[in-house]
């Protein structure tokens, strides 16, 4: 759409950048256009954010493809980008998902118990009507443990679930603790054990980086269904279809040693949470 379009190129052609990096297809559709035509000149690398590459993605100018694993790079060979175009870098996230936090200082900090199971909820993603029947599902649990439901910006969304909580569904085994806005995803992701949630590319790539094992929510067909594969076929997730079988399969984990132990060695094998500085060192080469 062009009158949509107009404020990129006129950024583009302000800046005149000594390359653009894009984290999304649209622009890297945009400036792929925008050097045929060739109303720019500069470089164009393209980082994929997800853990497959969909048509959307594909252009034809472009100088250097960054994708999450070897699959994605044989899928781009099988489909004529040159190999020297295509690096196997991971998923682009804040190099702050890299920074090893003790666990137990984190969650005193936060003030929350040391020694219970503790599980993170991206609660905005699902919706209010959605993550109430999660959050009474997560109720249901044997284990004791403590969710964490991160709410965003969305302040209904934190107070009807505050009024949730208190009346129906705290009791002597789960405490759930709603969290507004942070900038510090990355410490409540140090405090957790787990995550529960949709594996959007970014979200997963940071809860790899922290060593958590994802248990998937009803995945959105497309792209997160696809994100979802990767994780089970990797041995870094569980996945639920059935939310009144949520807690269930969360206490037979957890009530594995061996499993979650070989889950977490998964996780850490399959992380890439220097994505970000591998992508700059490579460009620098480059250009």
């Amino acid at each position: 759409d062009r009158l949509n379009t107009q404020p990129l190129i006129k950024l583009l052609k302000d800046y005149k950048p000594d390359i653009a990096v894009c984290t999304h297809f649209l622009p890297a559709e945009i400036i792929s256009w925008l050097k045929a035509k060739g109303k720019i000149n500069f470089p164009q690398a393209i980082a994929v954010t997800d853990f497959d590459v969909h048509a959307l993605w594909l252009c034809h100018h472009y100088e250097q493809y960054f994708v999450a694993m070897t699959e994605a790079r044989i899928h781009l060979e099988k489909l004529g980008i040159p190999p020297e175009k295509i690096t196997v870098s991971g998923i682009p996230i804040d190099p702050v998902f890299a920074e090893v936090k003790d666990k137990f200082e984190m969650r005193e900090k936060y003030g929350l118990e040391k020694d219970k199971l503790t599980i993170l909820v991206s609660a905005g993603g699902f919706g209010v009507g959605n993550i109430e029947h999660l959050l009474y599902a997560l109720s249901d649990l044997k284990t004791p443990a403590q969710v964490l439901a991160i709410c965003g910006r969305n302040e209904e969304l934190k107070a009807k679930i505050e009024k949730l909580s208190s009346e129906k569904l705290n009791n002597e085994r789960v405490i759930f603790k709603l969290i507004g806005f942070t900038t510090a995803m990355d410490e409540y992701m140090s405090a957790a054990d787990l995550i529960v949630g949709k594996p959007g590319g970014l979200t997963t790539s940071e809860a790899l980086a922290k060593g958590l094992i994802f248990v998937v929510v009803n995945p959105i067909p497309g792209q997160e269904e696809r994100n979802s594969d990767h994780l089970l076929e990797k041995g870094c997730a569980i996945r639920c279809n059935n939310l009144p079988t949520l807690a269930y399969k969360i206490d037979a984990l957890v009530n594995d040693e061996t499993r979650v132990k070989s889950m977490k060695q998964n996780v850490l094998r399959f992380a890439r949470p220097n994505a970000s500085s591998e992508i700059t060192t490579k460009l620098e080469a480059i250009f």
